[in-house]
């Protein structure tokens, strides 16, 4: 953290973050501290607000100055965390082990990329799911949908979460940050000795890529299906990167998937170790549907080498369509019908899967027959499905739930570093 940070001058810091009460005491659910400049935006954006429920604290825009060192020295030592601006909450662990992670900049909070330090703080930290009622502040139905909606996250499992009692601290690294236009790649050199080092290596769609500061690689954005940059000191650190393969901050490109002549002749090859069909899955919850074998399906493609399965497909290639099943079930017009259709089970695989990021999930068209298409990309590390703590791996045609021995043995979540997690 040093080479970012003074660890002795004072610095700014904006909080976000939701305390939970358990038995009269209240402990961080989940927070994050980033850590500014003066002069970014973060001085300058909403002012500071608190929503105080009986049992949640939503704490918004709180800033604040602290010396790293001060916080590192509350957060290694078995005393109560205190940050300037916040009140103390339970705080028990010491011998806190940090998890480093890098935050490319197209996916960060500002211009540059973040360095982002982890650790869970809170250990004895517990919710439940209730309305939130209080006098002067909005009412929500669920604490846990205001939490997820509050943080901005994708889901949030409450009590099972496996990131409740987790700080965030976010850094900026000011020493450079990749931009892409339309027609070029480049990159911006900023602070520190190793800023004047920094080069831009990578391919495009094969294309090799060597840029120094001020220089430029030409191409045409909304045509490339395959970037890999990674923006590098010449110590082979990595400060910034954009690709199109690493899933959790994978960069949107143009590709085959939006291509419906090309996915046809797909699903005219027939079902396969990375294609799968599906005349229709019906997503209601009881005891004679197959709802699951949407969620089995995309987790064994996630922990394989990814996959496309298509709904609206027989097991012999052909398009049946979901359009009739939508609408009974929707009683809407078949367009609308589909959107509702893909909506849902969008929601469905964000809610099951413990990564959740790896997959797409978009329509095509045959003479007005829809498909829906849910291209998987493989995770790092394990994926599994959250309700059933299950995993699964795809086996030629099939997706057989993986043994104990299996989940022991499969490879581990490494950074981008290549470091385990």
């Amino acid at each position: 953290m040093a080479q970012f940070v003074d660890l002795d001058d004072s610095v700014s810091f904006v909080f976000q973050g939701v305390l939970s009460r358990y038995n009269g005491t209240w402990s961080l659910l989940m927070g994050t501290l980033i850590f500014y400049e003066k002069g970014d935006r973060h001085e300058q954006e909403a002012e500071a607000w608190q929503q105080h429920y009986p049992n949640f604290r939503f704490i918004n825009g709180l800033r604040g100055e602290i010396t790293v060192s001060d916080l590192m020295a509350c957060l290694n030592e078995e005393r109560r965390l205190s940050i300037p601006g916040l009140e103390d909450f339970a705080f028990e662990r010491g011998n806190i082990n940090w998890t480093e992670s890098l935050t490319p900049s197209h996916a960060s909070e500002g211009p540059f990329p973040e360095k982002c330090f982890t650790s869970r703080v809170c250990s004895d930290v517990y919710c439940h799911d209730s309305k939130l009622i209080a006098h002067e502040l909005p009412f929500h139905t669920s604490a846990f949908e205001y939490i997820r909606q509050f943080l901005g996250l994708d889901t949030f499992h409450g009590n099972s979460d496996g990131r409740k009692g987790e700080l965030s601290i976010k850094i900026p690294d000011l020493r450079g940050h990749i931009t892409l236009s339309d027609q070029e790649a480049h990159f911006s050199a900023g602070n520190g000795e190793s800023a004047a080092t920094l080069m831009l290596v990578g391919a495009i769609d094969d294309k090799p890529v060597q840029l120094k500061p001020e220089e430029r690689f030409w191409f045409e954005r909304d045509k490339a299906s395959n970037v890999e940059l990674w923006l590098v000191t010449d110590s082979d650190e990595i400060i910034d990167y954009r690709s199109s393969s690493e899933w959790q901050y994978r960069l949107d490109t143009p590709t085959d998937s939006a291509d419906s002549a090309k996915l046809f002749q797909i699903i005219a090859s027939g079902e396969s170790e990375y294609c799968e069909f599906k005349p229709y899955i019906d997503l209601v919850d009881n005891k004679n549907n197959k709802a699951w074998e949407l969620d089995k399906t995309v987790c064994a493609f996630s922990n394989h080498q990814g996959g496309m399965l298509f709904i609206g497909v027989d097991d012999d290639t052909r398009i049946t369509g979901i359009n009739d099943r939508c609408q009974r079930h929707y009683s809407r017009d078949p367009r609308e019908s589909v959107r509702l259709y893909q909506n849902a089970v969008e929601k469905r695989l964000q809610e099951s899967l413990a990564k959740n990021q790896c997959l797409d999930v978009y329509l095509i068209d045959q003479d007005e027959q829809f498909v829906l298409v849910v291209e998987v990309q493989k995770v790092n590390g394990l994926n599994y499905l959250l309700k059933k703590n299950e995993a699964y791996i795809r086996r030629g045609a099939s997706s057989p739930r993986m043994t104990l021995a299996e989940v022991r043995a499969f490879p581990k979540e490494t950074d981008v570093l290549g470091r385990t997690l």
